[in-house]
């Protein structure tokens, strides 16, 4: 239950207020069983739930809060360890940067990149997001220099932005763009022809959350630089 009350939580910003969503689509969403999610359900809105009904998001969030409630010490438990491993990851990720930063004195790229790359796979899940999109930015910064291949530099850049704008704030979006604007132009240049095809999807991802936050006009301005006429 605690892991189905941690990913509804984290999927509920995304969902339209005053949207409905099936019991699979929540099932699927939150990657919990249908009768689970049809038990879940019930306790929370302290009422049956059938498989084919509905739930509104107003719902939703009725039924997290409840759930978080009724669950409050396994929640607190789990945040005692989540603050203890986001502790060691942050431990583990300033003495990474230490090593890269060294690496990079040296013009050693490649290892400066693969050290980055292993700290982000290592500790994705544990460290606070900005560290994590900076250690992403930090590797396709040293990967570019290393000539690392395109796919995997591409693969970096859309979870540095998903992770961005994954904080559901105005700020999470400047970061996106930030991350598009520092590393676009390279992407946009590749010869291979998968750069500009990843660049593409990544500013598709990025448009909607940016006109959402009233953050067009920077959004346009990124576009037409990257896309002259």
């Amino acid at each position: 239950m605690i892991d189905f009350i941690y990913n509804l939580n984290e999927k509920l910003p995304f969902w339209l207020e005053g949207s409905a969503h099936t019991v699979e689509e929540i099932a699927l969403a939150t990657a919990t069983s249908v009768p689970h999610v049809i038990q879940y359900l019930s306790e929370g809105l302290g009422k049956d739930v059938e498989l084919n009904q509905s739930i509104t998001v107003e719902e939703a969030q009725r039924v997290m809060e409840a759930l978080a409630l009724a669950n409050r010490h396994l929640m607190e438990e789990r945040e005692r360890l989540l603050a203890e491993l986001r502790a060691h990851a942050t431990t583990c990720f300033e003495r990474s940067m230490e090593r890269a930063l060294e690496m990079q004195a040296a013009k050693n790229w490649h290892g400066a990149y693969r050290s980055l790359y292993y700290l982000a796979g290592q500790y994705e899940k544990d460290l606070p997001v900005d560290l994590l999109v900076t250690t992403l930015s930090e590797a396709i910064r040293c990967g570019i220099k290393a000539q690392t291949n395109i796919q995997e530099l591409g693969q970096m850049l859309q979870k540095a932005v998903g992770y961005a704008m994954g904080t559901h704030s105005r700020q999470g979006v400047e970061d996106a763009l930030d991350l598009v604007d520092a590393y676009g132009e390279f992407f946009f240049q590749e010869n291979t022809g998968r750069g500009p095809l990843l660049l593409g999807n990544i500013l598709a991802v990025v448009e909607e959350p940016a006109a959402r936050f009233e953050l067009w006009d920077t959004y346009k301005r990124l576009v037409d630089r990257l896309y002259p006429l």
